[in-house]
């Protein structure tokens, strides 16, 4: 790579030699719905599908394109996040949206199937007499398994699948895709939990955990009887003043030795906690490390990739994701969490924000609050001048001034915070992702809809789409008052006359990961998995950087999404293939200097000529 400005400005001298303007793709696919169509739409993660009297329909919202799969019984299929699975007679189909592609295995027409919940599902395990075989969304292919015998034990979670073959046990990650054997017994226990980042075959005495990041099986010798606690990214054993904890995203065990015999543990998804003496003991799946520290009489709350010790007047927090206590927070406090944020309430309209990410409190500005709200990664306060926001990546105040008090959603279980404004226009969102408000207008009060990192609104004229993952507000012409409009977790559809558009929050780049804004973090060790999306044919320019920005470089360059006075450029030897989709593996060094290091990556896609070159949508994995 070469120095930062000066790359920048060869590659923008490139462009401006032989482009007029950009073209960079919409988020949005609008498509005719077919005369003999059966079903309505049901849009999940990344796909949507719906069924005709001779076909299924499934559309990627990773490749913004729809497959029309020939089956001879068009009878409901089981949809997940990214992928689809079709049974036709003795045919089981799969469809990744992350390949846009079909992969298909013939069976006896009696195998037994199984899957993660439909809520949230990567894996499909199936067996049939001595053959198996197992899918994984990401990488979109079938890995087949001889078996000793028929009929073995088989669960999924998420995104591990485990089956026992007699004396084997054989773990799937869908990050990864093929099946990883250990030497275990009958007997032995299959469990994956939650998310299922780690997945356990535990026998009495015996300790297997699988890690889904790194792909492999750690096993450790523990006393017979050891109790148990398993998480979506940590697997614990603990006997009297000993305890192991296995990551499911280090794939290492690491072990503690209590003062004395250990009782309960409390845990979170990505961390747990206990009490020994007058310590405090705590695991961060991040680093999968156990830490001590002095804090008599106090009490916990745990998030998913944090502790807080609440002691008399002091509030210590514990980031799972560095693997260690951050600097105390004097005061007695109220606390509100969400996933990767908490917010220490003073009260008297004084507070602070606490970042997992960062590992550090950041106080309030000084405003009169009048509310607060958590969301998945960020805080919002309230105030009669608009919102103050902060994200969990950037630990800074952004405030965005309205004229419409206290008119916003919410929910919770996602990392969307949307202001309405005006007379219920326009609507606001926080950008925890560029640390920016994301703002767009329509002709009338607006129709609202969000779920997990996901909006959708639209004024009976033009629909418009928001995601965390792109940052951007995207437009969608309709022709006619939506009939249906629905979003759920990464994807929305709206039928319009006879026409269904579906909006997708990833852009023409992408990733698998979604940390912190959703679930999935990339970790050191293991793989970045890219996307481009582009016509056959063109050139990358990848562009790095440390700090996000949000710029108009006008018509020529398009938007964007890197601060240039940290970016570097690199061409990128491959060229994008026939299917329009390039995936790009960047190894990660297992190097603990890189912790919490946020990386943003954005391409400079250049078709084939004539056509245009553009820029990207951008990508900002954290690394832990």
């Amino acid at each position: 790579m070469q120095p930062g400005p000066a790359s920048l400005l060869v590659v923008w001298a490139f462009v401006g030699a032989i482009s007029a303007t950009a073209q960079a793709p919409s988020n949005w696919t609008s498509t005719a719905l077919p005369a003999n169509q059966t079903s309505a739409p049901n849009s999940i993660g990344t796909t949507v599908s719906f069924l005709t009297s001779n076909s299924v329909w499934l559309y990627s919202g990773i490749t913004k394109a729809w497959t029309v799969l020939p089956v001879s019984n068009p009878t409901p299929i089981f949809q997940a996040n990214d992928y689809c699975i079709v049974r036709d007679g003795t045919l089981i189909h799969a469809f990744a949206s992350h390949t846009g592609q079909v992969e298909t295995i013939t069976t006896s027409g009696s195998a037994t199937v199984v899957s993660g919940p439909a809520s949230s599902s990567w894996v499909t395990l199936v067996a049939d007499g001595n053959q198996a075989w197992g899918f994984g969304a990401f990488h979109g292919h079938w890995a087949s398994l001889s078996l000793s015998q028929p009929n073995p034990t088989m669960v999924s979670n998420r995104l591990l699948g485990l089956l026992l073959d007699g004396s084997t046990a054989y773990a799937l990650s869908t990050h990864h895709g093929g099946f990883v054997p250990v030497a275990a017994d009958p007997a032995a226990t299959l469990t994956v939990v939650g998310e299922g980042e780690v997945a356990t075959a535990n026998s009495p005495g015996v300790f297997r955990a699988f890690s889904a990041q790194q792909n492999n099986w750690s096993v450790q010798n523990v006393p017979v009887g050891a109790s148990t606690l398993q998480q979506n990214e940590y697997a614990l054993v603990w006997s009297g003043n000993q305890i192991w904890g296995c990551s499911g995203l280090t794939g290492t065990v690491a072990t503690y030795v209590a003062n004395q015999p250990i009782g309960s543990v409390l845990g979170a998804e990505g961390v747990a906690a206990f009490i020994d003496g007058t310590d405090v003991v705590c695991y961060g799946s991040g680093r999968g490390q156990f830490a001590v520290r002095p804090a008599p009489g106090a009490t916990l709350h745990l998030d998913y990739h944090f502790a807080l010790l609440i002691e008399n007047g002091l509030l210590t927090p514990f980031s799972a994701i560095t693997g260690t206590f951050g600097i105390p927070l004097s005061g007695t406090f109220s606390i509100t969490s969400n996933d990767a944020i908490a917010w220490a309430d003073a009260g008297g309209g004084t507070g602070h924000a606490y970042s997992p990410v960062l590992n550090t409190w950041i106080a309030a500005p000084p405003i009169t609050i009048a509310s607060f709200n958590t969301v998945r990664d960020a805080v919002v306060l309230g105030h009669a001048g608009g919102y103050t926001a902060l994200s969990a990546r950037h630990g800074t105040w952004v405030p965005k001034a309205t004229t419409l008090v206290g008119a916003f959603q919410a929910p919770i279980s996602g990392s969307t915070f949307l202001a309405l404004d005006g007379s219920g226009e326009t609507a606001h969102v926080f950008d925890a992702r560029l640390n920016r408000w994301a703002s767009v207008t329509g002709q009338s009060a607006l129709t609202v809809r969000i779920s997990r990192h996901t909006a959708m609104v639209h004024d009976n004229q033009v629909a418009h789409g928001f995601g965390q993952p792109s940052g951007e507000w995207y437009a969608q012409p309709l022709l006619t008052a939506p009939s249906r409009f629905d979003t759920a977790s990464s994807i929305g559809a709206v039928v319009h006359g006879n026409e269904i558009a579906v909006y997708s929050v990833q852009g023409s780049f992408s990733y698998t990961g979604r940390y912190p804004e959703f679930t999935q973090a990339i970790n050191l060790g293991n793989t970045l998995r890219l996307h481009q999306v582009a016509p056959p044919g063109s050139a990358l320019f990848r562009l790095y950087g440390l700090l996000p920005a949000y710029m108009d470089l006008g018509p020529i360059f398009g938007r964007l999404y890197i601060e240039p006075s940290t970016a570097v450029s690199q061409f990128w030897p491959q060229l994008v293939g026939a299917s329009g989709i390039l995936d790009i593996d960047l190894p990660v060094p297992n190097q603990p200097a890189l912790v919490g290091l946020q990386l943003h990556l954005q391409n400079l896609v250049v078709p084939p000529v004539p056509a245009q070159p553009w820029l990207s949508s951008s990508v900002a994995p954290i690394l832990f």
